[in-house]
């Protein structure tokens, strides 16, 4: 686990903020990794969402 004020932290929740951006356009990747979980593309979204806004932003802390 990162400390919110580590560049790790802020990378990371960076990257998972523009994979969410990049899907929005082109959900390729989201697809592929809904079917090798065997959900549904809806719920891939869901989970990526919840990973950067059920953490705090680096830059509002």
């Amino acid at each position: 686990m990162y400390q919110v004020e580590s560049l790790e932290y802020r990378i990371i929740y960076y990257a998972l903020c523009a994979l969410a951006f990049a899907w929005e356009n082109d959900d390729s990747g989201a697809i592929e990794i809904a079917q090798i979980h065997g959900v549904p593309v809806s719920e891939v979204h869901q989970t990526l969402e919840a990973l950067y806004t059920d953490n705090p932003d680096p830059d509002a802390v």
